[in-house]
């Protein structure tokens, strides 16, 4: 069973297998677009709650999801929703070995793990923060984020193909404002690996940093040490010299 999952992301929404028979597209009732396009869809938000003003759930929603004819899973088995199947949580929580939810994807990813997927595909599914002037949306994907990238390790360790489209940020390296002491570099391609090619200044900034406090040679001895902040920064990242233990890694050196 290949299993496709759909979020309401922009940046890969539409690139789902919605018309692939291959593909078994799984999602949200509340996808304005596709939801009468999906073979299995998810309400996992208590219907007493759904059922609030501040919702945010569209007109006629509940009408909505009675008139489903694909397989519906929320919480319970609502008698007010007669075709509402109650999600099997502990069935699921016993298969992962953890009780970990913190969204409704990840009610999703892990039903299908559950349920025997050889393939999971991820569209639709960013978990990045919004510009919106809804509170929840600025904090809630600190928690679903993670919990998200947690199932898809263990998706991939139980030997099960998990797809994820170039332009999702799940489980992609992220090198931006990672500290070190005072100084913010930017790592484009690995953690603590910076690319040669910096402009002049950047470079002057960070070699004197890394030299400030450096004491000077004892007198009446040749120091092999750069005299110069490039020298140090070239010492430090680039040369390939054994005795100063800094190996050189492509066009790269060791951080």
């Amino acid at each position: 069973m290949q299993v496709a999952i759909v979020g309401l992301a922009p940046s890969t929404h539409d690139q789902a297998p919605f018309e692939d028979p291959d593909w078994e597209t799984w999602g949200l009732p509340w996808d304005e677009d596709m939801w009468p396009y999906l073979d299995r869809l998810f309400e996992i938000h208590p219907l007493e709650l759904l059922r609030h003003h501040d919702a945010r759930r569209p007109p006629g929603y509940e009408d909505r999801l009675k008139s489903l004819d694909s397989l519906l899973y929320m919480q319970k088995a609502y008698s007010e929703i007669p075709n509402a199947l109650e999600y099997p949580v502990k069935r699921v929580s016993n298969y992962l070995g953890v009780d970990y939810f913190n969204s409704s994807i990840s009610y999703i990813m892990a039903l299908a793990m559950a349920e025997g997927a050889e393939k999971i595909g991820i569209w639709g599914v960013d978990m990045v923060d919004l510009e919106t002037d809804i509170p929840s949306y600025l904090s809630e994907f600190a928690y679903q984020r993670p919990n998200m990238e947690y199932l898809i390790g263990f998706a991939r360790g139980k030997g099960i193909d998990v797809y994820i489209p170039p332009e999702s940020p799940l489980v992609r390296f992220h090198g931006e404002g990672i500290p070190l002491g005072t100084i913010y570099p930017s790592y484009p391609n690995r953690y603590g690996y910076l690319e040669r090619e910096m402009h002049d200044k950047e470079i002057e900034s960070i070699a004197n940093k890394m030299i400030k406090g450096k004491k000077a040679p004892l007198k009446n001895k040749k120091s092999k040490d750069p005299t110069d902040a490039a020298g140090w920064l070239r010492k430090a990242y680039v040369d390939h010299d054994p005795a100063d233990g800094a190996p050189k890694v492509g066009n790269m050196g060791y951080v």
